[in-house]
């Protein structure tokens, strides 16, 4: 069964193909395999045994912590949940995200506590990531990765994307009113293309399912839907039916109760007008 996390595996295997400049052919010759069986294997319809996952890992000369890596992933391939917890660098989930943002036919983002990572610019996930801690070695390259996904919406086939924020989300002057300010307009010239749909959660509809966490939901043509809960040091793949189904239903629900599509850009550009005018206290900016 192609779970989360044989696709995260597969991801992964494809990511060290590439780096060392082989074509699946290539490597599969290599392995003594089919293209087929390989192929399978990289997209996650087959989790390779303990031997196949070695001869793949010493045929392209992976070694250290990296193989113990793999191997570890391999081993666990079966299960529905993939944590990750503690990691000091660049998330494990990471290549498997973009994997599956790239796959995606339809993605939905609950954002609670932020402008979803889709629809932020630069400046802004700069600020983001200052406050977080990220040591400042690294701030550049994880904005250049978060940008870099954007390429979903922006490509010749782009993914339906449907963003759900949170009120308080547009009243936080992250980056200070300026960057913020044009974060909102940023937010407004996306939704006028016609696969993006942004729905503002208001104030008013008070205590709601979303409140819970941010949520990411991808669904996909022929495997099933993907839920991707993030925090700061800790992240989870759902895909098991009985997992995700209440995430989907919540979503379905916080869209009815949301601002229409023209309403939340009526909010929006209010709120881009306030940021741009000046009009945030020196409280809200601290």
């Amino acid at each position: 069964m192609t779970t989360a996390r044989s696709r995260g595996l597969g991801a992964e295997i494809r990511k060290l193909r590439k780096e060392a400049g082989l074509r699946l052919e290539e490597l599969a010759e290599q392995c003594d395999w089919s293209r087929a069986t390989l192929g399978r294997i990289e997209v996650g319809a087959k989790v390779p045994s303990e031997t196949e996952i070695a001869i793949i890992l010493g045929t392209l000369g992976i070694k250290g912590q990296k193989r113990t890596r793999i191997l570890e992933l391999a081993e666990d391939a079966h299960k529905p949940h993939w944590w990750e917890v503690g990691n000091p660098g660049l998330p494990q989930q990471l290549v498997a995200l973009l994997e599956f943002e790239r796959s995606a036919t339809g993605i939905t983002d609950v954002s609670i506590g932020f402008i979803p990572g889709l629809l932020q610019i630069a400046d802004y996930t700069r600020a983001i990531m200052v406050a977080g801690g990220l040591k400042d070695s690294d701030v550049e390259s994880r904005v250049a990765l978060r940008l870099g996904r954007q390429s979903v919406l922006t490509g010749k086939s782009p993914v339906e994307f449907h963003a759900l924020i949170d009120e308080s989300v547009l009243h936080r002057p992250v980056g200070g009113s300026d960057v913020m300010g044009e974060q909102l307009r940023h937010i407004m010239r996306m939704a006028l293309r016609p696969h993006i749909t942004v729905q503002v959660i208001p104030y008013d509809l008070g205590a709601h399912v979303g409140l819970n966490g941010n949520q990411l939901l991808m669904k996909f043509q022929r495997q099933r839907t993907i839920v991707y809960l993030e925090h700061r040091r800790a992240g989870t793949f759902l895909d098991d039916p009985a997992d995700t189904s209440p995430f989907v239903e919540s979503v379905a629900s916080l869209a009815k109760a949301a601002l229409s599509p023209h309403e939340s850009a009526d909010l929006i550009a209010a709120c881009a007008k306030k940021m741009e005018e000046g009009n945030v206290s020196d409280h809200e900016l601290a």
